[in-house]
């Protein structure tokens, strides 16, 4: 058997650079590139000895001008829906399964927790998806959801804060419920019902509830597959809701 020898120098400061930056679809390409296992790539990042987020070319805090101008935004002044799907609804308890993020306009991003390697046996271990879901949604400005500032983005921060990862940057926040807890005289404010009444859906959406716990206990991969396509359909609600409550908003606040 052929053992690969991890890069030395600035290859490898690269490659950490390049890891820590990857959703996990793109840490696979990564592993396919070098020639090595997804365990043996985790096992070279973590005994690396270089701090994460640094590339080894002396990053500055500031930039010039013509710098400015001259490279891509890091961050996109866009609207993204935003909405997971968990095991239960505290984070010391609880593991995320799904999560979807929609980009205005665009197709969903799509995170499900069976995808990833510690699924089959070290599913209480949500770290990995933790990230990418971070890394993605870092890259937005404006998150928008539906009592996402009293639950997702809460849970997000816990997990975040529970795996040791950065916080998420300054960023805005627009929660249709607490738009429709400010204006409207409502029974039930939550995303669906506010949906029929606003006449965007015909009949609310009632998934079992069973199927959560057979995700979780079972890692039954059809009922992780309906939990995806709920949360798929909660984000895609969402943006036509957050359309017409939009007038309706006062402001938009930090997260």
């Amino acid at each position: 058997m052929t053992v690969r020898k991890r890069p030395q120098g600035k290859e490898f400061e690269d490659w950490c650079s390049h890891w820590d930056a990857a959703i996990h679809e793109e840490k696979l390409r990564l592993c396919e590139k070098i020639g090595v296992t997804y365990d043996t790539a985790k096992h070279w990042r973590s005994e690396s000895g270089v701090p994460q987020g640094v590339d080894g070319t002396g990053l500055r805090m500031t930039v010039t001008i013509s710098e400015l101008f001259a490279v891509q935004p890091s961050v996109a002044l866009d609207f993204v829906m935003f909405d997971i799907e968990t095991s239960g609804f505290d984070a010391d308890w609880d593991i995320l399964l799904t999560a979807c993020i929609k980009p205005y306009g665009y197709p969903p991003i799509v995170f499900r927790a069976d995808k990833y390697p510690d699924w089959l046996t070290q599913r209480a271990n949500d770290k990995e998806i933790t990230r990418d879901i971070a890394i993605e949604l870092r890259k937005h400005a404006i998150v928008v959801g539906h009592y996402s500032q009293r639950f997702d983005i809460r849970f997000l921060r816990a997990k975040m804060f529970h795996h040791g990862l950065e916080p998420l940057p300054p960023m805005f926040g627009v929660d249709t419920w607490k738009i429709a807890k400010d204006n409207f005289k409502v029974s039930n404010r939550r995303r669906g019902s506010l949906s029929i009444f606003a006449g965007l859906d015909s009949e609310r959406d009632t998934p079992e509830g069973d199927r959560w716990m057979r995700a979780t206990f079972n890692g039954e991969e059809e009922a992780m597959n309906k939990i995806v396509a709920h949360n798929i359909a909660c984000v895609t609600g969402l943006e036509k809701l957050a359309c017409i409550s939009f007038p309706y908003l006062k402001s938009i606040p930090k997260l």
